[in-house]
């Protein structure tokens, strides 16, 4: 498997584009087999991302021998592709439009994508219908594009059961339109076994970060070997279902316990490189 750096792990959550090009040269600096690119809604909204911006971006990542696996993005908390509201789905809508050129124009294969966002004013059922309607509708576009749209699993009260993912993606029944596991993500909803043993076969691709089960909130999750994952069992499981890509650390300064106003990128690098050794010892290198 492949060593994968998610941005959001130099620049935070919240990042800014002046950072976009220190956090690309950081990875292939570390070495990094591929740099997970990250797009919002401000910043760093692909509609700000000019042509000569992202040929800039894949020139720089070349020039360090790596390669963009693929695009992450949180838009979707905020433009839920499940709501009743038909502006604001739409508004997601376009957001995968826009990420799948962006993937596209950097040679990424995948396209993470939150599914929907559950809340009490909502009926689950019809979010469930909702949320698959919308992800089919641009499914097309994503494979004349030749991006594949990664549902991952979040903390979003939807989707909670592996059983109930997988029929999720079953349903939407399009070859591109698969799983984007964050193996981070289970862990205080569940057993990481357990997921992999349900969608072995539609893993397209996989995001790692700890998670500390004596927190077992928000607060949890942790950087890779510093909270309760047994990652050599995880590792030796993810490699019995076949998947050989991208593990795409996503692991940002704030996953330090003890640090509370993290400093950009000077902690963000910390990050990078603490979380490269441990994915080194992980994999047994």
């Amino acid at each position: 498997m492949k060593k994968g750096l998610n941005l959001w792990t130099v620049i935070g959550f919240s990042g800014e584009l002046r950072l976009v090009e220190d956090a690309i040269r950081v990875g292939g600096e570390i070495g990094y087999d591929g740099i997970e690119f990250v797009f919002d809604d401000s910043s760093i909204d692909p509609a700000r991302l000019s042509k000569t911006d992202r040929k800039r971006f894949l020139e720089l990542a070349n020039s360090y021998n790596i390669v963009y696996p693929s695009v992450a993005t949180g838009v979707f908390w905020r433009y839920n592709l499940g709501s009743p509201d038909k502006e604001l789905r739409e508004r997601g809508i376009e957001y995968i439009r826009r990420g799948i050129e962006l993937a596209y124009d950097l040679n990424a294969k995948v396209l993470l994508v939150v599914p929907a966002v559950a809340s009490p004013e909502i009926s689950y059922k019809k979010l469930y219908e909702t949320s698959q309607k919308s992800i089919l509708s641009i499914a097309d576009y994503a494979a004349e594009y030749d991006v594949i749209i990664g549902i991952e699993n979040v903390w979003n009260k939807f989707l909670y059961s592996p059983l109930e993912y997988r029929r999720f993606i079953e349903e939407i029944n399009h070859d591109y339109v698969k799983a984007y596991l964050d193996v981070g993500n289970i862990v205080n909803l569940g057993y990481i076994e357990n997921w992999l043993e349900i969608i072995k076969d539609m893993i397209a691709m996989i995001h790692v970060k700890d998670f500390d089960v004596k927190i077992g909130n928000i607060n949890g999750f942790r950087h890779l070997l510093q909270g309760s994952i047994n990652w050599k069992k995880v590792i030796g499981k993810i490699r019995e279902t076949g998947y050989d890509g991208f593990l795409n650390v996503e692991c940002p300064p704030e996953f330090y316990p003890d640090l509370k106003t993290p400093k950009y990128p000077e902690d963000g690098i910390r990050a990078a490189k603490d979380n490269y050794n441990a994915l080194k010892q992980i994999l047994g290198e």
